[in-house]
């Protein structure tokens, strides 16, 4: 059987794609997911459902180095939803300026009047409407009720509005800033994923087939033109033709893939013995991720709280010094069931915790993913290159002391015993806290840019301003590589935008 569309990966963009692309009837679409597929909210685990994030039992088990001499776990999401099945359900978009900046860089299409459409589309906003918001969309969106968070997250919303931080009741309106509630991808207390808002009202389409557990090897290509995947299911290699191909693997496997199949850099592909289809040296270069250090404290005993509640507000700034709005997240976090964040704490029966974490949103650092063999399942080589830049060490300081100062300000000192890690005397010192962050950088699991879009004059872009990769017809990546520079936000509802964006390309584009 031939289909009309092979979409590879079922994540937050590529489940988006599926849905849309098979609401045409007399459109044949295959979706591949190297992972489990969980058909019915009723089948489905609950570290899918209602933990804070799960980022040990539908994983990748993939490692990168973060900093010279610093390993660290890199969870990608393995299974229908992807990454948007086991994150924080953060719902964030960008700010205006991200995207005018794609725009800038010769995307024209991808500007923050033309994106916000399908920021509209994507969502039903619970909390607020308006002509920036969506009301119909697949994906609920609502944040944390105040009556609902706990002692001490209020406490954090009252030192941050006493350092003088506005109260920002929607995160999500264009010029945002301060502290407030994050908006989430939640319903009832349950992680709504693509999965589930995307694919599950999409399973009863007699033109979808959707198959797990098949580890995709590259793309075919024949004089020029992608027709088909090659791929491992069941322990047997297979070949499945198909007029499009859509690579939304992730910013990890979408540009792991497209060297397997030729199309990467020459020296590269020579090195892996693999022949050069197209010589596209931006694959697997361009890697940008959010760093953050998670500052941990034992809280005082005593103090009643509901273990459920984890994260529900959260503080958006601009760095001293920056030009970049909100290039800063400050998250305070009140752990208090370690099975709410399964595998965040590798030792046995860890504490409860209080935490603090300053997260760059816009770093000028950046890393590299290189392939290292011709296998699917040996994974790439994954070098982040955290704080490269010095300006991305300042601010990382400077978002440590304003979390220093503010765990120690009259609303948050009460429910505080003592810091296992950190000292007054390493928070006052540049070099001290400069090598203390760079031994406990880890990532907030935003890898983007790994085959970024771009006009033909960038010799570095991997594809145009419509996801297609250049010098090969019939094969788009769509996903967080496309991106050309990381959003200041969580990536999740960015990628579900790329989604949207692309299926309406798609279905009047060849």
């Amino acid at each position: 059987m031939e289909y009309d569309d092979i979409v590879v990966g079922a994540g937050s963009s590529g489940a988006v794609i599926t849905a849309r692309l098979s609401e045409d009837s007399n459109r044949s679409v295959l979706l591949l997911e190297a992972g489990p597929d969980y058909t019915r909210i009723e089948q489905t685990p609950a570290d899918l459902l209602t933990s804070w994030m799960s980022i040990i039992d539908h994983d990748w088990g993939l490692m990168a180095t973060a900093t010279p001499g610093h390993e660290i776990a890199y969870p990608r999401g393995k299974v229908t939803g992807g990454s948007s099945a086991v994150n924080g359900t953060i719902a964030l978009r960008g700010v205006p300026s991200d995207f005018d900046e794609w725009a800038a860089m010769g995307n024209s299409e991808w500007s923050f009047a033309k994106l916000l459409p399908y920021h509209r589309k994507l969502e039903s906003d619970q909390d607020f409407g308006g002509d920036f918001h969506g009301t119909r969309g697949p994906l609920p969106i609502q944040r944390p009720k105040q009556a609902n968070w706990q002692p001490a997250n209020l406490a954090f919303f009252e030192a941050c509005r006493r350092a003088g931080y506005q109260e920002s009741p929607d995160h999500n309106a264009p010029d945002s800033t301060g502290i407030g509630p994050w908006p989430r991808n939640t319903s009832s207390g349950i992680r709504i994923s693509t999965a589930i808002a995307y694919l599950g009202p999409a399973r009863h389409r007699l033109n979808l087939t959707i198959r797990s557990n098949v580890v995709v090897n590259r793309v075919l290509v024949e004089r020029g033109r992608a027709v088909g995947v090659e791929v491992e299911c069941g322990g047997e290699v297979q070949r499945i033709r198909a007029r499009r191909i859509t690579l939304s693997a992730g910013a990890i496997a979408s540009p792991a893939i497209l060297i397997r199949s030729g199309i990467g850099p020459r020296r590269e592909l020579e090195q892996l013995s693999i022949p050069t289809l197209i010589d596209s040296p931006g694959v697997g270069a361009n890697l940008i991720d959010h760093v953050m250090v998670l500052i941990f404290a034992l809280p005082v005993s005593g103090v009643p709280h509901d273990g459920r509640v984890t994260n529900p507000v959260g503080l958006r700034y601009t760095a001293s010094g920056s030009s970049e709005f909100n290039d800063m997240q400050l998250y305070f976090v009140t752990c208090y069931d370690w099975n709410l964040a399964r595998g965040l704490r590798p030792e046995p029966n860890p504490p409860p915790m209080l935490a603090y974490a300053p997260g760059l949103q816009r770093p000028r650092s950046r890393g590299r993913l290189t392939v290292t063999s011709t296998d699917p399942h040996i994974p790439p080589r994954i070098k982040l290159n955290y704080l490269d830049h010095p300006d991305d060490m300042r601010r990382m300081i400077e978002g440590i002391r304003l979390g220093w100062r503010l765990m120690s300000s009259p609303e948050v000192k009460p429910y505080l015993k003592e810091y296992p890690d950190l000292t007054q005397q390493i928070v006052d010192s540049d070099e001290s806290l400069s090598t203390f962050i760079r031994s406990n950088c880890g990532t907030i699991f935003h890898p983007v840019g790994t085959a970024r879009m771009g006009p033909e004059t960038d010799r570095e872009a991997v594809v145009d301003q419509y996801c297609r990769v250049r010098d090969i017809d019939g094969l788009r990546v769509a996903d967080a590589s496309v991106m050309p520079n990381i959003v200041s936000a969580n990536t999740n509802l960015t990628c579900i935008a790329i989604g949207e964006r692309v299926a309406d390309w798609m279905r009047t584009q060849d």
